[in-house]
């Protein structure tokens, strides 16, 4: 019996001391997100202001590894440099530098010549032989990209910068028009063939890289042209944007959403949308061929594939809802923009559970793999819960171009508008030997399919079924009666009882990556 007591007890120690071991990790990873030393210290953009960033999180543009102020070697903990500029300066004389020395100006006066901004980025061998006289100074223009080596008594400030290497796709500070602090307008800029590029980056997206994705793309273009959604709505941003442009949005497929109804919702602009994928499915940029996720950021490298993306239109869906019971029930009404796909059942109610658990403090710390992972434990315990979403064919009538549908059991009404489906899942396709009707994204049609269970797909993730495929059509009819979780693009909900309808909408201008 002592020896069963003894035995228990080195049990309980040993789940104690790996319990205390992960909640010990747990709380410095807390406290070091919340106290450490920040690698992105944002300030707003003010007439002489910088926004900083530690030395080793960007390699876009050249920096110089000494203090601009006190000229002392910096360490990559101690070491800062500005994302919009390139001036550097350790923690200690970052004020200094801020009172000393301008950022980018992203106004500036039309009827004043625009010149080269020249930061020191070091040192480097000049052409003389002297040996006191042959370490010139590097300086490079953060405008146009420009690097020169020159002695302090053969520099010229003066010289009229063009903005030589990206001058077609960036915004001339001349050409950004303010009035009380606020911008008003963009006028056309000089320049053949003018197409401005604007990045919108979503920090709440699933990978939680858009910091890096805003501190690349601000020390090359003009900073208004980088707009970080949680904190400028795109909806603001697209009232001064030009007629003639193209979009680079980083995050996951509700962030592509987000800024394609900004864009709809402002005519005048003719904007071309090319992703670059931050969140979790990606499916709207598989589709596009941006890939499923992105490795490695190269700010130059992903301007160049943006430039040489070729057009491609996509059909954009209006989801009306319109609740069914109590007397306000005609009131009740909601309307959502689709363009991948909009879902009834337990695919949505896996997402809804995703969705509150990135929702809590503590998910604040996850990754991209995590999320994945996540996806995956919270779907297989929907094998065992099925949230309400079992017998669902006896809770919807289904209208396919006002032609009735019949149901088989299943879980899961899913309409296509984009051959990709959660996270890659080729829905409509899986298992096609030729006798199933060609799906397009631009063709003004839905693809209309079942899931059985969320054991269903995850033998669809895996490649092992098919899904039930009911019909191609220009408008679909549901009537929900009770309540079951529901998404679009992504952004699930749970949703009582409804009439909900989808229509075709337009279409939405989109970039295709090139492959050659």
């Amino acid at each position: 019996m002592d020896t069963f007591l003894k035995l228990n007890d080195v049990i309980f120690n040993y789940y104690f001391l790996i319990g205390g071991l992960f909640l010990s990790y747990l709380v410095y990873r807390i406290l070091h997100a919340l106290f450490g030393d920040n690698n992105y210290l944002q300030t707003k953009y003010r007439s002489r202001g910088h926004t900083w960033r530690s030395i080793q999180c960007n390699k876009s543009i050249p920096y110089n590894n000494y203090c601009t102020v006190c000229s002392k070697l910096m360490l990559p903990l101690v070491g800062l440099f500005c994302e919009c500029c390139a001036v550097s300066a350790c923690k200690r004389c970052r004020r200094v530098v801020d009172k000393k020395f301008r950022c980018k100006q992203f106004t500036w006066p039309a009827d004043k010549p625009f010149h080269h901004h020249w930061v020191q980025t070091g040192t480097g061998r000049g052409d003389s032989t002297d040996s006191n006289e042959d370490l010139a100074k590097r300086f490079y223009c953060c405008w146009c990209q420009r690097t020169k080596l020159c002695n302090d008594s053969a520099f010229n400030d003066s010289e009229i910068c063009d903005f030589q290497k990206y001058r077609n796709i960036i915004i001339p500070p001349a050409c950004v028009q303010v009035e009380k602090g606020v911008i008003t307008n963009i006028k056309p800029a000089p320049v053949e063939h003018w197409e401005p590029l604007f990045i919108f980056a979503n920090r709440k997206s699933g990978s939680n890289r858009s910091d890096e994705v805003l501190s690349l793309f601000r020390g090359l273009l003009n900073p208004v042209q980088v707009v970080d959604m949680s904190a400028t709505a795109p909806e603001s941003v697209v009232r001064w944007m030009p007629p003639r442009c193209r979009v680079l949005v980083a995050g996951g497929d509700g962030t592509v959403a987000w800024a394609l109804n900004a864009l709809q919702n402002a005519p005048h602009v003719k904007a071309s949308v090319a992703i670059l994928p931050m969140g979790t499915g990606n499916d709207l940029s598989r589709t596009l061929g941006w890939g499923a996720g992105c490795g490695t950021l190269d700010a130059h490298a992903i301007l160049a594939a943006v430039r040489r993306a070729e057009p491609q239109m996509l059909d954009r869906w209006k989801v009306t809802i319109r609740g069914t019971r109590g007397r306000l029930a005609r009131r009740r009404e909601r309307v959502v923009f689709a363009h991948n796909y909009a879902s009834v059942g337990v695919d949505a109610q896996v997402a809804l559970d995703f969705h509150r658990a990135r929702s809590m403090f503590l998910y604040r710390y996850a990754s991209r793999t995590l999320n994945y992972m996540a996806y995956v434990f919270l779907g297989a315990g929907r094998a065992w819960d099925d949230g309400g979403c079992g017998g669902l064919e006896r809770r919807l009538r289904v209208r396919v171009d006002d032609a009735p549908l019949t149901l088989p059991p299943l879980q899961a009404l899913v309409a296509l508008n984009i051959p990709s489906w959660g996270a890659g899942v080729q829905l409509w396709n899986m298992g096609n030997d030729g006798d199933v009707e060609e799906q397009s994204i631009e063709d003004g049609k839905l693809e209309v399919a079942g899931i059985s269970s969320s054991f269903h797909i995850a033998r669809l993730q895996c490649g092992l079924a098919e899904p039930y495929r009911f019909a191609q059509a220009s408008k679909l009819k549901i009537e929900l009666n009770g309540s079951c979780a529901m998404q679009v693009d992504g952004e699930p909900w749970m949703q009582g009882p409804a009439t909900i309808t989808i229509e075709h909408a337009g279409q939405c201008r989109m970039l295709r990556a090139r492959t050659d």
